[in-house]
């Protein structure tokens, strides 16, 4: 399994750079003021119809949680266990609809490392209240929100049914900020065109590379560079390097170099 990361640090900027960056800050800001949420995590799934197999799929992870945690949580490999990212794994037929809300704390048939992940997440102070709202884009693309609370008594619980559709439309005006355009199966049509060389030269010329520095993180020249992103280009049906890269960001076959960072 392989993880785009955006991190937004207790909802701080982050090691980003564009307008891109900014807006997603400030729609995380304001839906932690609508919903008083202690922190915010967004999945996109990689593929609407799963189960996934190999190595795994690639996923982007948005998450405001403080460094030490993320530090933590991949130090102790917590992927594995964590209830938000095994849903990823589901087949399509197993999982939630769009605008379901889980309550994880009444989770049935949670296992006991779930169960576990879950408290010591309350002991690094991430809160005592984990819902999860299920959502997806106009194409069917897959995200799920993760909302963590602080609350002070069992009666509090209660407001779970109050808030649950205001957490199904924050999760999807946040899913539909980061993958509005997303199309799995366009994507996964213009992935197959594309060769790992072509996807890894418009990947850097994303990131603002240049032919030269592109051939130099890859080991290869700057003219087998220029040939593999007018491969791309022609593949694409664009009619010049920038929108070969649009293009390529729009249908989700490269990452979006504004908001995530390999980790």
């Amino acid at each position: 399994m392989h993880f785009d990361l955006a991190h937004f640090p207790d909802f701080q900027e982050g090691f980003f750079s564009g307008s891109l960056k900014q807006d997603t800050l400030e729609v995380l800001k304001d839906i932690r003021e609508q919903l008083s949420c202690r922190y915010i995590t967004h999945v996109g799934y990689s593929d609407p119809a799963g189960p996934h197999r190999g190595q795994g799929p690639e996923i982007s992870v948005l998450t405001t949680v403080p460094t030490n945690w993320v530090v933590r949580y991949s130090a102790k490999n917590y992927y594995r266990v964590d209830p938000l990212v095994q849903g990823i794994m589901l087949s399509r037929s197993h999982v939630d609809a769009p605008g379901t809300v889980r309550n994880l704390a009444e989770e049935k048939g949670l296992p006991g490392e779930s169960k576990q992940f879950l408290r010591d997440c309350q002991l690094r102070g991430l809160g005592n209240l984990f819902l999860i709202a299920n959502t997806s884009n106009s194409y069917g693309f897959r995200g799920v929100t993760q909302f963590t609370f602080d609350v002070q008594t069992a009666e509090n619980f209660g407001r779970i049914d109050n808030i649950g559709k205001r957490l199904s439309a924050v999760a999807t005006r946040l899913h539909n900020t980061l993958h509005s355009n997303r199309n799995p199966t366009l994507a996964a049509a213009a992935a197959n065109l594309l060769t790992k060389r072509e996807l890894d030269c418009l990947y850097w010329a994303a990131n603002g590379k240049t032919d030269g520095e592109i051939g130099e993180i890859l080991n290869i020249a700057r003219w087998t560079v220029v040939t593999y992103l007018t491969n791309a280009k022609n593949k694409l049906g664009c009619s010049n390097r920038t929108s070969t890269v649009a293009t390529a960001l729009a249908l989700g076959v490269i990452a979006m170099p504004a908001i995530t960072n390999r980790f």
